[in-house]
């Protein structure tokens, strides 16, 4: 599954890409490594970012965004908000 990010006002670090892949190791597993993400990181301003997160699993446009002044938080913000999405979309695939 391609992780495409996207850095904006924020330099690419090595680290938060590391960090990035680490905290989706668990959706990769519960999407079987099937669906692509997008994540754009902003810095809105000198102490204040924005994270995007957006994938279409199994057809469905799943999204998340979230606002912090530190970045990881924002990034583990947006991380459980589509985590939570994608549990209940397969879920209700499922059923």
């Amino acid at each position: 599954m391609p992780i495409h990010l996207s850095f904006n006002n924020i330099r690419n670090s090595k680290a938060v890409t590391e960090h990035v892949h680490n905290v989706f190791e668990e959706l990769i597993k519960i999407t079987d490594d099937k669906f692509p993400f997008h994540v754009n990181l902003n810095k809105v301003t000198e102490e204040s970012y924005h994270v995007g997160i957006n994938c279409c699993y199994k057809n469905k446009p799943l999204s998340s965004r979230a606002d912090h002044h530190n970045l990881y938080k924002a990034l583990s913000k947006g991380i459980d908000s589509i985590k939570i999405q994608v549990i209940r979309k397969a879920e209700k695939v499922r059923n």
